[in-house]
């Protein structure tokens, strides 16, 4: 079997991405800049895994059709973007790559056509099973908090999951 040579040259990186995917029915998004696909998931993985636990397990249609929790949603992913936007310029990374509304607005889009999704968050706090707090939740804040950028949003969301967690 062959392997995929990884180049310096961002169109070639991203050809070889696809051409190894292209036999298989996964749907992929090339992300140029690792540090940045990690924040676009966080993008969505903030507010709505976050959201659906702290309000004790809701699904996303519930987030996106109630008007406090829709706007509430659009606080989490605003802090996210400006703490991604800050570590993605500390460790030099491009503006270009840079997390933007038009972001917002597709995860936000994305859900508005979920239906009664449940995230995985949720659905383990549910099933009471252990929940990803740190690494999902609390690693993203403490790197706001390194950087200088509020998120007060947040970490008010942070605190009632491991709440949530500890009085289990």
């Amino acid at each position: 079997s062959g392997g995929v040579a990884i180049s310096n040259e961002p169109s070639t990186d991203k050809k070889a991405f696809r051409d190894l995917w292209a036999p298989t029915s996964v749907d992929i998004a090339y992300e140029q800049s690792l540090l940045g696909g990690r924040w676009r998931k966080c993008l969505w993985n903030l507010p709505f895994n976050g959201i659906s636990v702290a309000m004790n397990g809701i699904t996303v249609d519930k987030i996106v059709n109630d008007q406090g929790l829709r706007r509430l949603a659009f606080d989490i992913m605003d802090e996210t973007v400006a703490a991604a936007n800050s570590d993605l310029a500390a460790h030099g990374v491009d503006e270009e790559f840079y997390l933007n509304d038009e972001d917002k607005r597709k995860m936000m889009e994305l859900s508005d056509n979920m239906g009664p999704y449940r995230t995985s968050t949720m659905i383990d706090f549910v099933e009471g099973r252990p929940l990803e707090v740190d690494y999902l939740f609390a690693k993203p804040v403490e790197r706001a908090r390194s950087l200088g950028v509020p998120v007060p949003h947040l970490e008010t969301i942070v605190a009632q999951i491991q709440a949530l967690q500890r009085l289990r």
